[in-house]
């Protein structure tokens, strides 16, 4: 085998590695999305409409630490690297912050266990910052090849459906079996299971992007320091930058109608379906597809660009939503056509989801092209920022208007919970898909941009300065 092709195919092998860094983070961001509500309110006792309300303050509080850590990883460097120091301190924050929610609430005296949960979910918060404004941009160093940067997506779309397919099919049948949904032995054996995936995710993150967490990947010339970064340099990136306002807007609205659907799923299944056994079996038979998904969508991202791949999959998905609403197939006679839509949607949700992460790469390439400034933190970082925040009143969103609907723990189903759930559940998501086509229209990198970015010429320079 020639250097060259072993390069290659070495370099691939890194590209597919490098989201290991996301899911690690996902773990526990997946659990806390799908299940921090239902643990508040059956396991201890809380309020779901306070709580609802806390995780949109923490999300907030999360966007707001987006830049700051940004800032400082553009202008750290490490003997460790740029990057992965802020990876292995993430991880050690929020497995702390975990622990002390999930595990030592229970023996907090009731009157105390709001103010403990808020001010440990606040720790988790931070570390989640450190590794998510990491995973938003390191691909940028890891290749510049975008026919390689797909691959770091579909790669992404499968660990997250393998993810989702452990949260959908495993934890409830484990808390079922330890004494229901307010089992402290349950949480504790979903805790440690959580913990031990996500360190074995981290490694494999890391060792894929140690290669590249190097100056002679991120610094114009190796052996000059890079021209400092100004707080203006900072504060105009969004108005200089058409193509990450448009990524924001579709990504955002995406991801406060997955967070509203997430959290209010297990209730979806309870109230719209009728049928909490249903969820883990659906989850189950989605996945499939799903991983399907990932692998269709790559290649078209490949083979017509990932804004063309994410706009398929909005108006895709917008279609299935719609269905899904108008003829709620959720009764036993149509349940092989709700399985199926479901699948369908899960399987179009991979064309958009898998692809921000190559595209804000691109987009920190599209900077550099258009002002000289490398700002991979503070770009990725200010994605997160908007889309946190936007995305933050999902939690809210559930928690009131469950809390409106008449939902207290152990509620009995009633037409307005029917109603609510739908329309969180299936309503919410459409609207995001409706957002996301009108905004990918709009996301314009011309094609001689692309060239000079992307060109023979421009892969070749940078592999001659990596030289």
């Amino acid at each position: 085998m020639s250097t060259k092709v072993k390069n290659s195919k070495m370099e691939a092998t890194r590209v597919i590695m490098t989201p290991l860094g996301s899911a690690a983070s996902n773990v526990f961001n997946m659990l806390n999305m799908s299940f921090f509500l239902v643990f508040s309110t059956e396991a201890l006792g809380l309020n779901i409409i306070i709580m609802g309300l806390v995780m949109t303050a923490m999300r907030i509080f999360d966007g707001i630490t987006d830049p700051v850590i940004g800032s400082i990883i553009d202008r750290t460097e490490t003997r460790f690297g740029k990057f992965r120091p802020f990876l292995v301190i993430g991880s050690l924050i929020m497995l702390l912050a975990s622990f002390m929610i999930y595990l030592f609430s229970f023996d907090i005296p009731q009157s105390y266990r709001m103010v403990w949960v808020i001010l440990w979910y606040a720790v988790w918060v931070i570390g989640y910052t450190f590794m998510t404004t990491v995973n938003k941009c390191v691909l940028s160093i890891v290749t510049k090849n975008p026919k390689y940067r797909p691959l770091s997506g579909v790669a992404g779309g499968c660990y997250s459906t393998l993810l989702s397919l452990i949260m959908t099919t495993a934890i409830i049948p484990i808390l079922q079996k330890n004494g229901g949904l307010g089992s402290q032995k349950g949480w504790m054996l979903i805790i440690i299971s959580a913990f031990i995936l996500h360190a074995i995710l981290l490694v494999g993150c890391l060792f894929a992007i140690s290669s590249s967490d190097k100056p002679e990947f991120y610094r114009q010339d190796p052996n000059k320091k890079e021209e400092k970064i100004t707080i203006k340099d900072s504060i105009s990136v969004l108005r200089l930058n058409q193509p990450l306002r448009m990524l924001i807007l579709a990504a955002s609205t995406d991801k406060i109608a997955s967070t509203i659907q997430t959290s209010v799923m297990t209730y979806f299944y309870i109230y719209a379906v009728g049928n909490i056994d249903l969820q883990p079996i659906v989850g189950g038979i989605s996945t499939p597809m799903s991983l399907v998904g990932a692998f269709v969508a790559g290649s078209v991202a490949v083979k017509f660009g990932c804004k063309k791949a994410s706009l398929i999959g909005a108006v895709a998905n917008l279609t299935l939503e719609a269905i899904l609403i108008i003829f709620r197939p959720f009764g036993e006679g149509t349940l092989f056509v709700f399985v199926a839509l479901m699948a369908l949607n899960m399987l179009f949700r991979r064309f958009s989801a898998q692809n921000v992460d190559p595209m804000i790469a691109e987009i920190i390439d599209y900077h550099k092209l258009k002002t000289g400034k490398f700002m991979p933190g503070f770009i990725g970082a200010t994605f997160s920022l908007v889309d946190k925040v936007i995305s933050a009143f999902g939690s809210s969103i559930v928690g009131i208007l469950m809390g409106l609907a008449g939902y207290s723990a152990g509620a009995e189903p009633t037409t307005t919970l029917y109603i609510a759930t739908i329309a969180m559940y299936l309503g919410a998501p459409l609207l995001g898909d409706l957002a996301s086509v009108i905004a990918l229209k709009r996301y314009h990198i011309t094609a001689e941009e692309y060239k000079e970015m992307y060109g023979d010429k421009a892969i070749l320079s940078k592999k001659e300065a990596n030289k």
